[in-house]
């Protein structure tokens, strides 16, 4: 890590020399979504000020205002009404925001431009709570060209709440189902002329979906912006979490669920785990900083930089089987104990420049990200595990002290490192508006593993060139049509069997075409897109594990409806559709998987949102939100039934300083089943959530 805080520390003692004025260092004056974040924000789809009404690609925004009002506490909660985004899969499980767009999963989630850290291997993923969150920015589609190794969906940045001049205190408490109990403080103001401060602390316990299980966390993110001058800025920040109790992934199988058993189906709260053994505990630390400095009207640079501590101890439940009675439910138990310290920091050089009749906004930036990871991994492999009759389930079986977790372990020291150099021009030429983007990534990790039978060493050492093209043209009526093509890679390691030659990156490429309308005088906004997917290069095997090479392709072809108006005073609607069609479409060892449907991956997703203003203070709110069939399992023998929930709000303000809310999720009550990835590993949906809130400001 000695050259990137090197680098850091050259780059602050440099820019803060120069002397002059500029109030915003970025260019972000005519953005009002970026006067919410002060001026070290740039978007998450160009690190530019081009809102998303105007970038030639599907990227959105949703503030806080809208997350709270939504009862979400997550991303996953977050993205219930996005289209082309299908989250909670696995709604029972809080240790990682999962969420499957535009036929991918992805678990690499991003706060403030940065990535929150996780070695793709294992189970040690920091998370951000929403309470300390701004906004939530989804970008879809490769996003390699600025922000390096990325699956190809697309990805989801969060951005932090930032320090204000003006003094605002607000304390939110809530109760509700599940024995919710939270106390929330938000408070904000200047220290001094030039210096001013945010401080959020959040405390939160409730009972969890499953039988036996709990949640609790506790947060404080304390940060400070400094203008040290006219044209240079700093800002000092630091999230704390410590989750001693949060949910891991324990599976239950397709009889029970999905289908009926001797005692007919689970309900919504089932569980084959063991009070006494399964548990998940996390605490982490992010320290960061954001330096903005303008050399001239043209001419910025802002670092952002982050270090993160993390650790992390699951000890959990895998499937072994069902036996033939449909109801004896044998377990395999294991733990993982974890521990990450990493690096990761982006430098941005913006420059303005007119040059054959066109305006160009030049990005030339270089991002690096190092992350050192330990695991401890031990698993019974079913010896001596106690198994469950899930028609009359038995929760206190496991003895910790005699679970032989020993008879298999492993001992892992990962080191991954990522440097990337990327180039952008957006260039404005009147109403026309084409962004070209080039970057070059090298990636290298190191696995080291001391596993009970083998000793050996997994290494990584690729490069790759990433690319955007893209054009959008505003007419004066409002419509936009637009067009991109983009690119993205994953780093991927073995070795190919068949030709012996060591794999090469998993890469993928988008076309996207769409249209985009803001009706003139009118808060009417309508978006649609078209998009083909491809994701090459993917590594693929024979039926029986014994072959493997990289000559995969999978493909996700849809569309994508939005629509948010009001088409009367004081009622605001929003809506969304969306249809993809993802199957695999190339598998050389495994023929009878071509044309099948990924695990995971629903047809289609629908959903409506109303606000409606009764008076001034009160205000009734709800939604619908349909998600289609997906497959059991990659054979696609049968499908995962769609579902549709409702979700209502209410809030009434008492006066300036006192708000009531109340909430429900999923509001019937209605018992689904999230996914399933195979007959033996599927997941309950989310129950019934009721949230009481008392909001008060100082």
């Amino acid at each position: 890590m000695k050259h990137p805080f090197s680098l850091s520390i050259l780059s602050l003692a440099i820019c803060s020399l120069s002397t002059g004025g500029l109030a915003q260092a970025d260019g972000s004056d005519d953005l009002e979504e970026v006067k919410v974040y002060g001026s070290v924000y740039r978007t998450t789809g160009t690190k530019s000020d081009l809102s998303p009404m105007e970038a030639p690609m599907s990227f959105e925004i949703y503030d806080n205002e809208l997350l709270e009002l939504r009862q979400a506490d997550t991303i996953n909660e977050a993205l219930r009404y996005v289209p082309g985004i299908t989250p909670e899969s696995r709604a029972t499980a809080t240790i990682f925001d999962q969420y499957n767009i535009r036929g991918f999963d992805s678990y690499n989630n991003y706060y403030d431009g940065l990535p929150l850290q996780y070695n793709q291997l294992w189970n040690l993923m920091p998370q951000v709570d929403a309470f300390a969150t701004e906004s939530v920015e989804v970008l879809k589609g490769p996003t390699s060209v600025l922000y390096g190794s990325a699956p190809p969906g697309g990805m989801v940045n969060q951005t932090a709440k930032q320090p204000q001049s003006e003094q605002s205190t607000r304390i939110r408490m809530r109760a509700g189902t599940n024995s919710l109990a939270e106390l929330g403080v938000d408070t904000t103001g200047a220290l001094t002329e030039n210096v001013d401060y945010r401080l959020i602390a959040l405390g939160r316990s409730r009972d969890a979906q499953q039988e036996t299980t709990e949640e609790e966390r506790r947060t404080i993110a304390p940060s400070v912006t400094w203008q040290i001058g006219d044209r240079t800025s700093l800002n000092l920040n630091a999230y704390y979490q410590d989750d001693p109790k949060a949910i891991p992934s324990t599976t239950l199988p397709a009889i029970g669920t999905l289908y009926a058993a001797p005692y007919g189906k689970l309900d919504s709260d089932a569980y084959a785990g063991d009070e006494n053994w399964n548990s998940y505990s996390r605490e982490f630390t992010l320290l960061g900083y954001k330096f903005s400095h303008a050399f001239s009207d043209s001419v910025t640079f802002l670092q952002n930089l982050r270090y993160t501590d993390a650790s992390a101890l699951q000890r959990n439940t895998y499937s072994a089987g069902l036996a033939e009675d449909g109801r004896t439910y044998a377990r395999n138990a294991y733990y993982t104990d974890e521990a990450q310290e990493g690096l990761a920091m982006d430098n941005q050089l913006a420059i303005d420049l007119n040059a054959g009749g066109a305006e160009h906004r030049l990005l030339l930036g270089l991002d690096y990200q190092d992350l050192d990871s330990t695991i401890g991994y031990g698993d019974t492999f079913g010896i001596d595990t106690p198994t469950i009759d899930l028609g009359a389930p038995d929760y206190n079986q496991f003895d910790p002290d005699t679970l032989p977790v020993d008879y298999y372990t492993e001992q892992h020291k990962i080191q991954q490192e990522q440097l990337g150099l990327y180039l952008q021009d957006e260039i404005h030429w009147g109403k026309l508006v084409v962004i070209l983007g080039t970057r070059w990534d090298d990636y290298q990790s190191e696995d080291v593993a001391n596993t009970t039978y083998e000793t050996g060493v997994t290494e990584i050492d690729q490069d790759q060139f990433s690319s955007r093209a893209a054009a959008i043209y505003s007419f004066d009526s409002g419509l936009s049509p637009y067009a991109s093509y983009s690119e993205s890679f994953e780093p991927t390691s073995g070795i190919d069997s068949l030709t012996g030659e060591a794999f090469e990156p998993t890469t993928a490429k988008q076309w996207e075409a769409g249209l985009k309308y803001s009706a003139p005088a009118s808060d009417l906004e309508l978006t649609a897109a078209a998009f083909d997917l491809r994701k090459q290069n993917v590594v693929v095997n024979t039926a029986d594990f014994f072959q493997y090479t990289q000559n995969g392709e999978v493909t996700s072809r849809g569309i994508e409806l939005a629509a948010t108006w009001s088409p009367i005073p004081d009622l605001a609607l929003t809506t969304n559709y969306n249809y993809q069609d993802v199957e695999i479409t190339e598998n050389a060892l495994d023929p009878s998987l071509e044309g099948k449907t990924p695990e995971w991956v629903a047809d289609e997703q629908a959903s409506v949102w109303a606000n409606y203003n009764l008076t001034d203070a009160l205000m009734f709110g709800g939604g619908v939100r349909y998600v289609g069939n997906s497959p059991v399992d990659k054979a696609n023998s049968d499908q995962v039934p769609s579902y549709t929930l409702v979700d209502l709000v209410m809030s009434y303000t008492l006066s300036e300083r006192y708000e009531l809310g109340l909430s429900a999720s999923n509001l019937t009550d209605k018992r689904y089943i999230g996914a399933c990835a195979g007959v033996s590993r599927c997941w309950m949906g989310a129950q019934r959530s009721v949230e009481f809130t008392v909001n008060v400001r100082l």
